[in-house]
């Protein structure tokens, strides 16, 4: 259940005091706008007293101890579930289109909330939710405009609130892929940053057969960089990161997964790689990157590379040392990245059994 909105955008949350836990800020504010909206109702029932206002007023009282429910919910279960998201995303839009049928021209302002369930979905979970509560929002005006009396009498203004819903929802998700990949993309180098790495290497663990079970990690850090930026400045320190991203993106296999920590630490998670001779031939190939590096933007350089190798091979089902996680193989890296520097410069060392259980 970890993995639930692993492809999901992680913006800030609308309510600060729940950032953490997206589905109990949601249901805070199905309590706290749907009270809102049931006390303007209550106030209509006792002016008009017709028939839809009471039933619009109940299913209001309805909506928001539904609220209710899914906040005790995310209260006594804070873990993430998919298939609890699933069913309120769902309940959300199927609960304010049976608004809409039951009120008619008298629920119309609650239009607006429709949208609201839409930008709540894509910015909370990404696009899979976004396109579920889109397809429920759209099936339920389509059977609007079939049977509710004043939406089929209405049928362009019907037509014209679901081409709005669909235009919004394809907005929305342009937008929120682009954020999901900016939230996810290190801005100088174009390579993975630290928190889509650990997600990649959470679901390689995940996956124990024989084949995902055999992959390397390989942290390193350039030697000579320092020398570099205080030479040259920092601008020429940008370009050399660069150089060796792109250069480091044209040597490995499609599916490996390339990532730059910050500074000038940079990471390579691949796979299928069933021994330590697979993985010191990605390590050499990488040294020799960094020996071909002799000038960066008309500049002299002298890099090499430190590099820590952990074999996730470590960690199948017989090991001792499970269960391990992103951060304990990659502080056994680090660990093993930090040996090599003390041995000199480009040189690589892997982590060893006793090492990965000490940081594990």
């Amino acid at each position: 259940m970890g993995e639930a909105y692993s492809h999901s955008w992680p913006g800030q949350g609308f309510l600060g005091a729940f950032q953490k836990n997206p589905e109990k800020e949601q249901a805070v504010l199905r309590v706290s706008l749907g009270g809102l909206v049931f006390l303007i109702y209550l106030a209509a029932a006792s002016v008009y007293r017709t028939k839809n206002i009471y039933e619009t007023t109940a299913l209001v009282a309805l909506y928001v101890a539904y609220g209710g429910v899914t906040y005790l919910a995310a209260t006594v279960a804070p873990e993430r579930s998919r298939l609890r998201l699933t069913l309120t995303t769902i309940a959300d839009q199927a609960l304010l289109i049976a608004l809409l049928a039951v009120g008619g021209q008298a629920t119309l302002p609650l239009l607006w909330v429709v949208f609201w369930f839409l930008v709540g979905a894509g910015c909370r979970y990404g696009q899979r939710m976004l396109g579920l509560s889109c397809a429920v929002a759209l099936t339920g005006i389509a059977g609007l405009m079939h049977w509710q009396p004043w939406w089929h009498a209405n049928f362009m203004a019907g037509l014209g609130v679901a081409l709005s819903l669909a235009a919004t929802s394809i907005y929305l998700a342009v937008l929120v892929r682009r954020l999901e990949k900016q939230a996810a993309t290190d801005p100088l180098t174009g390579l993975s940053n630290r928190v889509q790495l650990e997600q990649a290497i959470g679901r390689t663990l995940a996956m124990r057969s024989p084949e995902t079970s055999q992959a390397a990690l390989l942290l390193i850090d350039l030697d000579g960089f320092k020398e570099v930026n205080d030479a040259h400045g920092h601008a020429v320190g940008d370009e050399l990161l660069r150089s060796f991203a792109a250069a480091l993106a044209g040597c490995v296999r499609r599916g490996d997964t390339l990532a730059r920590l910050g500074g000038d630490e940079f990471v390579v998670l691949a796979h299928q790689i069933p021994s330590r001779a697979n993985a010191l031939s990605i390590a050499t190939r990488i040294h020799a990157i960094l020996s071909a590096l002799h000038t960066v933007a008309g500049h002299p350089v002298a890099v090499s590379g430190s590099i820590g190798v952990c074999l996730l091979a470590h960690t199948d089902g017989t090991s001792p040392l499970t269960p391990l996680t992103a951060r304990t193989l990659m502080r056994a890296a680090d660990s093993a990245m930090y040996r090599a520097k003390s041995q000199g410069n480009g040189q690589t060392v892997f982590a060893e059994t006793a090492e990965m259980r000490t940081v594990a």
